[in-house]
């Protein structure tokens, strides 16, 4: 993994952690690294998704089987 490479990045919010978990929302934000990745969802989440948390953010494989 280089520096210029920009990588999408799979991010899990939850409305919260406890139990009963309600329905998680996911999407998809493009960053170079985890932090850049976890910084645009908190943006985002702040716009759409308010009170929600961020519950896991993990990289998407580029060479993945399903890519596209």
């Amino acid at each position: 993994m280089t520096k210029n490479n920009i990588h999408d990045w799979n991010v899990l919010i939850v409305e919260k952690r406890d139990y009963p978990m309600l329905t998680p929302q996911e999407f998809q934000v493009k960053s170079r690294t985890l932090l850049g990745a976890a910084m645009k969802a908190k943006r985002l989440i702040k716009k759409e998704y308010t009170g929600w948390l961020i519950h896991r953010i993990w990289w998407l494989k580029p060479d993945r089987s399903n890519r596209d």
